[in-house]
């Protein structure tokens, strides 16, 4: 009974010296940084990410953590509010990262690969949404992670706000040590619209109207120049066709006298004239019809119908 009571008081002493010397043994820190700490409603400020005090010796494989925000100040964030290439990655270091959005993602649509950044915006925890970062080489000095862009409500409180935006809890992995929970906030200062820019939207209306009051009025002049060339078009065509149909009318009547005279003169009564337009007709017919089948034929050949 003694052994086995200092079995498990080994044991446990180990597991308590091995949590103690993994924990909190990775010195790099992350940075947030904005560049304007004040915004009208309305606007978009960038948040830049950043790992800070790096260890050459101990290469950073990952980052995760929580995004959160003050949702009476900024609206929801997306996949799409992460600053990206246009072929949907972001350069961290040497290391080219694909961005996947893991917001409803299920057990198939988790990455395969090494490294990545994925996103998401449904947490099952409280928070708002969750960042994680997986580096494949790792990184060894300090360097920027990535941009998150956040959009101020229009209907945001005026004045500041302590904390606007936080990053919490996040976690720095080398190998198998970890830091501690870091946490950082962002007060942002919200601006009300100033009342000029107002006056500007109404100069903008008003040259609106005038623009739109010159296209009808250009409108109603091109609608008399087409109904000008509609009467003129309909004159011109009726005059044409009558004098036309009048000329042929006259030419075809002479030509068929004469095509009645000329008959009655050089045929015999009672004979048959040979059908040789019917022939001239019938020999391509056949040849098209020809040249078809053999067509069909390689079709059916090349596409292994």
């Amino acid at each position: 009974m003694k052994k086995t009571k200092l079995i498990l008081l080994q044991l446990f002493i180990a597991i308590v010296l091995i949590s103690t010397s993994v924990y909190a043994t990775v010195n790099t820190t992350i940075a947030i940084s904005i560049e304007e700490a004040a915004a009208f409603r309305g606007d978009t400020v960038d948040v830049i990410l950043s790992l800070k005090d790096v260890d050459k010796e101990k290469k950073i494989q990952s980052v995760a953590g929580y995004i959160n925000y003050d949702e009476n100040v900024i609206e929801a964030i997306s996949v799409d509010s992460i600053k990206k290439s246009n072929e949907n990655t972001i350069t961290i270091g040497n290391e080219v990262l694909d961005v996947e959005d893991l917001t409803n993602a299920g057990l198939d649509d988790i990455p395969t690969t090494s490294s990545y950044i994925a996103f998401n915006g449904n947490p099952t925890t409280e928070n708002d949404a969750k960042i994680v970062i997986d580096f494949k080489e790792g990184i060894t000095e300090d360097t920027e992670l990535l941009t998150i862009k956040f959009k101020v409500k229009e209907t945001a409180t005026i004045g500041e706000v302590e904390k606007a935006i936080s990053y919490s809890m996040f976690v720095i992995t080398a190998g198998s040590e970890e830091s501690e929970e870091i946490t950082k906030d962002i007060k942002l200062t919200v601006k009300a619209v100033e009342a000029g820019n107002n006056n500007g939207n109404n100069t903008n209306n008003e040259n609106t109207n005038k623009n739109v009051n010159t296209n009808n009025e250009n409108n109603t002049n091109t609608d008399k120049d087409k109904n000008t060339n509609k009467n003129t078009n309909k004159n011109t065509n009726k005059n044409t066709n009558k004098n036309t149909n009048k000329n042929i009318n006259k030419n075809i009547n002479k030509n068929t006298n004469n095509s009645v005279k000329n008959t009655s003169d050089n045929t015999v009564s009672s004979a048959k004239i040979p059908a040789a337009g019917a022939k001239l007709i019938l020999i391509p017919a056949i040849i098209l019809i020809i040249l078809a089948y053999v067509s069909y034929n390689r079709y059916i050949k090349y596409k292994n119908v």
